[in-house]
């Protein structure tokens, strides 16, 4: 019997998980097993109830404070650091090492991975849904707004 207090093995598994990447979403999906076929907006709920939990609230506060006391170079950190090359790249108006910092910040944040995206018609009917990056998305919509651009006559 659990004493008290204490995480399940699946609540310690997802802060760890969360602590470690800061994706709530995907700690879920790992420490609970979760089939693929899963409802994004399923997990996305219980994700959120269990960061809403007081437990597991005081256990990633704790993991935190582990973190700063072991100096352990944490995701945060190497976010803060990123931001800080950034700007100061562009203050010396070095645009590719700012490019280069942000790209960093992406592949760190994990919008560089896939993630399923609902497709639609122009009308809003969902027509589908699709694996790709953040970046391929922004791609997709670029196009499909200059695509409606030059229909309606209002091209360059």
């Amino acid at each position: 019997m659990m004493a008290k207090g204490e995480l399940t093995e699946k609540q310690e598994a997802f802060a760890r998980a969360y602590f470690e990447h800061g994706n709530a979403a995907e700690a879920y999906r790992t420490a609970y097993d979760v089939e693929p076929n899963a409802r994004d907006s399923w997990i996305y709920v219980e994700a959120c109830q269990l960061l809403d939990n007081p437990k597991v609230s005081l256990r990633l506060a704790d993991l935190r404070k582990q973190a700063e006391r072991l100096s352990i170079f944490t995701r945060q950190k190497a976010m803060d650091e990123l931001e800080e090359a950034r700007v100061l790249a562009h203050a010396e108006s070095q645009p590719s090492a700012a490019v280069s910092a942000t790209s960093a910040k992406i592949k760190l944040a994990g919008f560089d991975r896939p993630s399923k995206v609902a497709l639609t018609d122009p009308d809003g009917n969902a027509v589908g849904a699709r694996e790709m990056t953040l970046g391929e998305a922004a791609r997709v919509m670029l196009f499909a707004l200059r695509a409606g651009k030059e229909e309606s006559g209002g091209g360059s």
